[in-house]
This record gives structure tokens, sequence and C-alpha cells, in this order.
């Protein structure tokens, strides 16, 4: 395609990356594609190195014919393309990508029970592919230099004997094994995508080292951040976005680029490698950021992550009204509660088909967190807590109140004015920004937006009397340019 993609062209385009694309692809190299499922990767690695011969081949001896062509692309996939596949039919397509119907040595190997050996035994899985002899069958080298790995390896694995509290089949993230994988053969680069929210504000189950060990290593040379998954994959839906990660592992410099592309457009910055801090995944939203950070500091605040109570608080789970019908009865807004007894928040079924209702409860069926009972709580839907895709459903639950998984509460409060006055706070543009600003998983929630500690009247710091979002704007200096970003970003929520 040409380079607005809106037409097709004869001979493809050639795209060179300055200090990567000639030290890749040549015709000593030689590169690794993990888990193919199509051999478009290793397809697109192949033509780049076929390439170069065909080039080197006109140089040195004029016009090349068809059969010279061949031969160049034969040799191409003998030297420099290995590939290895997680099942026999991916292995058979990606032979027929590569070499068609003709009788062509291609390297590529199905790997027996991939996934479960690189999460397990990722050390036996490197000494493997490492060697020439007993894996590929090619030489007697039992240390093969790898000079670039490639691939778009498995997302998440759903545990088939294990359901969540809902009923649902539970999944565990499985792609940064792959990155691990990459990482411990150590070739010169390493190019794969994989979804990227989540490890990159370091949530989301067995992410938060990977994420953080990452985004501070000094071989990322390139992040390229895709927030809407479909610029990449048409039709398919990744609420995380898509990362591309580039590794050097010559590189010794800290830093790295950061690119973020959205409808269309990219902008490219250099980011550093951010420690502790999480880094705002859209660079617009950085001097807010950093905005945020330095007010925080300065006026010893803290931040709402710190302060937010599990979901399961009070050990209501999903089925709690299914399996104790007897101990529950609906309630409506102005019923009067008995001595001993609460009202209770939660689904009235577990599974997706489940609905959140009120319930009235005797205070006896709490078995835990009794100490936030009798607290007033502002609370938020658990699956949309930072309102990313939908609204939050943020809401204030007086002392008589207790809530299933359904929710969870950012604080609690003595009083209510105190809850009022949290809500009315949450529910600033600014604060609905900053929620924006990390991942909505509960082990990332909130993990930049300030917490003023003190919401009573007197606090000394905003007036609730006044516009509180306006108040903010003052406190944390965001300018006129910033307030535009914010305003924008919300408005396509």
């Amino acid at each position: 395609m040409n380079e607005d993609f809106t037409s097709n062209l004869d001979i493809p385009r050639y795209i060179e990356h300055k200090g990567v694309t000639t030290e890749v692809f040549h015709p000593q190299s030689v590169i690794l594609e993990i888990n193919s499922k199509s051999g478009l990767y290793p397809l697109y690695a192949a033509y780049n190195i076929y390439r170069t011969r065909l080039e080197q081949a006109r140089e040195k001896y004029g016009e090349v014919n068809r059969a010279t062509a061949l031969m160049l692309w034969d040799l191409t996939l003998e030297e420099n393309i290995f590939v290895v596949c997680k099942t026999p039919m991916a292995r058979y397509i990606t032979m027929r990508t590569l070499r068609g119907f003709r009788n062509t040595n291609v390297h590529t190997k199905y790997y027996p029970n991939l996934i479960e050996s690189i999460i397990t035994e990722p050390d036996s899985v490197v000494n493997m592919l490492r060697s020439g002899k007993r894996f590929w069958k090619i030489n007697n080298d039992e240390n093969m230099k790898i000079d670039a790995i490639i691939g778009n390896p498995p997302y998440q694995l759903t545990v088939a004997k294990k359901d969540t509290d809902n009923g649902q089949k539970a999944v565990i993230n499985i792609f940064q094994h792959f990155q691990l994988l990459a990482d411990r053969l150590s070739p010169r680069f390493s190019s794969l995508i994989y979804p990227a929210g989540r490890w990159i504000h370091r949530s989301g189950k067995g992410l938060a080292d990977f994420g953080y060990n990452q985004i501070n290593d000094k071989r990322l040379c390139r992040l390229h951040f895709f927030p809407n998954s479909t610029d990449i994959f048409q039709d398919v839906g990744i609420a995380d976005g898509l990362s591309i990660v580039f590794m050097d592992n010559a590189k010794k410099k800290e830093g790295f680029v950061y690119a973020y592309s959205k409808e269309g457009k990219t902008m490219e910055v250099t980011m550093p490698n951010p420690g502790d801090v999480l880094m705002a995944l859209d660079p617009m939203a950085g001097k807010i950021s950093q905005k945020i950070q330095a007010i925080v500091i300065k006026h010893h605040l803290d931040y709402i992550y710190g302060s937010v109570l599990p979901r399961s608080l009070f050990s209501i789970e999903s089925d709690f009204v299914e399996q104790n019908p007897t101990l529950v009865r609906p309630y409506q807004e102005g019923m009067m509660l008995s001595e001993g007894e609460i009202k209770l928040f939660t689904n009235d079924k577990a599974g997706k088909a489940g609905r959140a209702s009120w319930y009235i409860a005797e205070q006896s069926v709490i078995k835990t967190g009794t100490d936030y009972l009798h607290r007033w709580k502002v609370v938020v839907s658990s699956a949309n807590a930072g309102g990313q895709k939908r609204s939050n459903q943020i809401a204030v639950l007086d002392n008589h109140s207790a809530f299933g998984r359904s929710r969870v509460a950012l604080k609690t409060f003595e009083t209510e004015q105190e809850a009022r006055n949290f809500y009315a706070y949450c529910q600033t543009d600014f604060i609905r920004y900053a929620f924006l600003l990390t991942d909505e998983a509960l082990t990332s929630l909130g993990k930049l937006v300030p917490d003023l500690l003190d919401y009573t009247n007197d606090n000394g710091i905003i007036d609730y009397a006044q516009d509180v979002n306006t108040e903010l704007y003052r406190l944390f200096g965001i300018d006129e340019e910033m307030q535009a970003i914010i305003k924008q970003t919300l408005s396509e929520r």
C-alpha cells in the first residue's frame, strides 16, 4: 500500500529505520519468530533480507532473472529465517506462506506445549531454541546466535478448571512470558506486539513486577502505544490498546522513545525511565501529571490509590443472595431499618446476568470489614472503577450500609458532610480526568489521583462552597491549554 494506505503498489514500499534496518535485514542475520500463526511476520523479515540480497546481486551481476531471484529467496529461508509454532496447523500455514507450493527447505518447528513450557521451564526453552543440533537439526551448534526476535505472542490463557467469583472462566496474562523469553535469548534486537495499558501501569495479574522492570530497563529502545487496537488489527477490540515493544541489547543509555498513535496521528517524545512513578499514556497528559505530582509533594498530600478498599471488604460474594435467599429481603427507598439491620448493595445472582440491587439483611451477615460498616462510604463500580469505558457509577453510601463485590470504596468518612464533599470532588472534570491517567484495574486505580486527605469544610485547601473544579484548577496550576486537553479527553468518553 502507499503511504496513505489508499491504493496498492506494484513494488513494496521500502521503509528504513536508522540504526536498525541495515543491522537486522542483512544476509548474515538470524531472525527468530516465536509463536507464528500465519507466517506474515517472518514473511516480512524474509522479504527485507531477500531484497538486500537482490540489490547486492544486481550491483554485482546486473539484471537478475527469475531463477536467480528464486534461488536468493530460498537461500534467505535457508539461512536467515527461523520460526516456532505452538500448533501443527500454524506450522503448516507458515510453511505455505513462506515457500508457497514449492518444496523448499523452511525452518519452521512445532514446539509441543509451548506456552506451558515457557511459563514453567523458560531456561529449558531457551536452551532448546538455541540448539542447532537438537531442535533445528541444521548443525552441531548448541548455542546459536540470534540477531533479532519478532512476534505477536498469545495474550491470555483461560484457566479451564477455575472460575472467578462471578462464575466466569478465569484468565491469566501470558504475553509477558514471551517477552521474558526473548530477553533470555539475548538477541541484539527484539520487537514484540502485545496489550499495553496494564503492563505499562503495572496492573493486572502477573504484570506488576514485569511492568516495573521493563519500563525501567535500559534496553527498552522504543515503545509505540496504540490506544485503539483496531488501528493495528481491524475489528479486534482490546481494551488495553496495543504496544509494540522494541528492545536493543546493545543500548546502554537510560530513557526511550515513546510514540503515541491515535486517529492516524503519531506523537513521539523522548521519555526518561520513570522509576516508581506511573507514566501517563498520552504524552499530552504528561504536563498535567507533573503538576499533580508537584502539588502532592508540596502540600504533603497522597494519592487515592492508598485509600481504596477491596471489593471483598465485607466478604459478600456475588452469589450471596442466590445462596441465602432467607437472609435478605428487597429494599426500597424510604424503608425503615429495624434494630440490628443494615442495607446491603450486591448482585441478585452470580455471573454476567447478575444485577446490583439493594437488600435488607441482619448486620450479623457481615463477617469482615465491620470497622467500616458504620462509616460513610463513597463507592464506584468495581468493573469500571476509573470511568475509562463508561460511568463508574459513583455513589455515597450511608453509615448503615455494606456492599458486595460489584463495588469498591474509594474512601470512607466519619461524617456525611465529608462524604458529600469527596463525592463533589470526584465529580469534577479535573479528578475525573486524573482517574483516566492510569489503568482502572484495582491494582493501579487512582495512582495519579491526588488525595487531599481532609474533606471537611474547613480543610484550608479548597472551598467546597465555590466551584470545586475551578478551585482545583487554581490549586494545581492547570492553565487554559491543559484545561482544553481535559475537556477534549472527557468528551471522548
